[in-house]
């Protein structure tokens, strides 16, 4: 439950203010990070196990965590998953609304060029610190200390995205520390959540009157452009950290699917 809660002390308190929203948002989080459908089904029955719990106790009126009220959980190993992936296009109009984010817009910026080109999960984006960002040889690469599976990592970083960073800390005076700071007034200054980032890329999507996304289509994106651009599938899959080479065929499968499809060969209402 403390992942769910985001503590190991849970209150009653707590458990009554949770709403489907929350499971909801949980299942995000844990598709964010690649979790396997059977891990994710796991936990979704814990969390509902609990409620049904308290809910037999008479101690919450309803079970948010309901079947009729959480989405479903993909089955494992489906190749016909679709992916929300954002056209070339669409990706530059996500980057240029950002300008209408007003104090925020460079943070803004910087962050969705850094999901795009580094593919990273909201929660590697979240953990960045100005520290992590270092020249290795000719190029820039950034440290990963909280990548998935736990051993550090990096990635190649593209110099343009590191010239829109110095300019957003330039802009911010940030020299150190969190490089993602929030301008509310309750926790100004301070380090952005994964679940901040994923409502700012959604506010942003709107803004750009694009389809409703979440931070992880961003990776989804930067992976699909990758691949349309001539890159081999071993290099996305080094790039995006996939354990193993299957979820990177993902990306191709649905490409391909759509590229060459038999919907194109029909036509009987006499339009080119």
């Amino acid at each position: 439950m403390g992942q769910f809660f985001g503590t190991e002390q849970v209150t009653l308190s707590l458990a009554r203010e949770a709403t489907f929203m929350h499971v909801n948002r949980h299942l995000e989080q844990l598709e964010d990070e690649d979790r396997k459908p059977s891990t994710m089904r796991r936990r979704l029955a814990a969390v509902r196990g609990f409620f049904e719990w308290l809910e037999a106790l008479e101690l919450i009126d309803r079970n948010p965590a309901d079947r009729q009220l959480v989405r479903r959980v993909r089955k494992s190993g489906s190749k016909d998953q679709t992916m929300t992936v954002l056209s070339h296009s669409q990706a530059q109009a996500l980057i240029e609304a950002t300008n209408e984010a007003g104090e925020a817009a460079q943070r803004d910026r910087a962050l969705i060029e850094v999901l795009l080109h580094c593919v990273l999960r909201r929660s590697e984006a979240a953990a960045m610190n100005v520290e992590h960002i270092r020249p290795l040889g000719h190029y820039w690469v950034l440290d990963l200390p909280r990548a998935k599976g736990g051993s550090d990592q990096y990635v190649k970083m593209p110099a343009s995205v590191v010239e829109t960073i110095e300019d957003m800390k330039d802009a911010y005076g940030i020299s150190e520390g969190p490089l993602w700071r929030s301008f509310s007034n309750r926790n100004r200054g301070e380090r952005i959540s994964a679940n901040a980032i994923y409502a700012m890329v959604r506010r942003t999507a709107q803004r750009a009157g694009l389809p409703e996304i979440g931070a992880h289509a961003l990776r989804h994106t930067g992976c699909t452009l990758a691949i349309e651009s001539g890159a081999s599938l071993q290099q996305v899959q080094t790039h995006a950290r996939h354990k193993n080479l299957e979820t990177t065929m993902i990306y191709l499968h649905q490409r391909d699917k759509l590229r060459d499809s038999a919907a194109d060969h029909i036509n009987v209402s006499g339009k080119e």
